[in-house]
């Protein structure tokens, strides 16, 4: 009964390229029962040639249980077909072996390489677990060194926060000290109008005085001698008046001096009041700007900017107090 192999080889066609090959005088051999058909695999082609083998002698009619007759084939056929056929059997076998120890080998070479692929799989899983250990301490690290740096900006910050009060309150103090000037500059003012005010009112006074002993003069012609007593008397008390005069004046004269020097004085304070106002606005600048490469190099940073500025402290000017004005009585 023949059979039909899973890929399309039929025994027949096995058996036909078999006896196809003993004909041309050639050993069947899988590789050669597979070229002469075309196709077929060789776990396919050795089962079916197997057979072809177990029934060759009975179709050569030199099996055990049939003995040849004289009408058969000669003794030397049979003997050559029986050299065939254990000679093909020899072949098979050897062919077999081959295949084995060939599977074996390709068995083991694989065997090998899988056995190769688990250590070096296990060397590179080590290796990753290695990596993947000093992965985490460098991470560990760099958070505690991000820790660290935020901490330092923060301090930095407040440190730049504080600059920027005291700045903020030595700008009040100089806005404050520029109203306190005004309000002096406007006092002085006052004051030398006041004073000019009183001078006219003297020169005036001393005017009415004038005209009135030289009508009296005028009118008194005949009271000479007491017209001129009281000439005299009037001429002492005039320069009494201009002494008086010329001392307030000189006065008036040392006062405006002082309030020259003292408003020149005040405008030198302002002027370095303004320059410290200004390093400290640098100040703060360089601070800014240090602030932004504090991840970098923020160690730098806190050594030039923990360095306290003494904010400078203008000095009241005392205020002058304004004289009492000099008035002359009228005679």
């Amino acid at each position: 009964m023949q059979s039909k192999s899973t890929r399309g080889v039929q025994q027949g066609e096995v058996w036909a390229a078999a006896d196809q090959l003993v004909a041309e005088g050639l050993r069947p051999t899988i590789e050669r029962v597979r070229l002469k058909i075309g196709r077929g695999s060789p776990n396919t082609v050795s089962p079916m040639l197997d057979a072809w083998f177990a029934t060759l002698g009975s179709r050569l009619g030199v099996t055990d249980d049939k003995k040849p007759t004289a009408g058969e084939l000669p003794a030397p056929v049979r003997h050559a077909v029986t050299k065939l056929w254990e000679t093909a059997l020899l072949s098979a076998q050897d062919v077999a072996e081959q295949g084995l120890l060939q599977a074996q080998q390709t068995l083991a070479a694989e065997r090998t390489a899988i056995e190769q692929r688990a250590a070096d799989l296990t060397n590179r899983e080590q290796g990753l677990q290695d990596r993947q250990r000093a992965q985490d301490e460098v991470l560990q690290v760099a958070r505690n060194q991000i820790a660290d740096l935020a901490t330092r900006l923060e301090q930095s910050q407040a440190l730049t926060i504080r600059r920027d009060a005291e700045t903020a309150a030595l700008q009040f103090k100089l806005s404050d000290l520029d109203k306190q000037r005004a309000a002096d500059h406007r006092r002085s003012e006052e004051q030398i109008k006041r004073h000019a005010d009183e001078r006219r009112q003297l020169e005036e006074h001393a005017t009415i005085t004038e005209r009135r002993l030289m009508a009296e003069l005028d009118r008194e012609r005949q009271e000479t001698k007491r017209l001129k007593l009281s000439m005299q008397q009037s001429e002492q008390r005039a320069e009494t008046v201009d002494n008086q005069f010329q001392a307030e004046k000189q006065t008036l004269a040392q006062k405006l001096i002082n309030l020259e020097s003292e408003l020149r004085s005040e405008r030198q304070a302002l002027l370095l009041a303004n320059e410290r106002a200004s390093e400290l606005r640098d100040l703060l600048d360089e601070q800014r700007t240090a602030n932004g490469a504090a991840i970098a190099q923020l160690s730098q940073l806190l050594s030039e900017a923990t360095t306290p500025k003494t904010p400078v402290m203008v000095k009241p000017r005392k205020r002058v107090k304004p004289q009492a004005s000099i008035q002359r009585k009228p005679q």
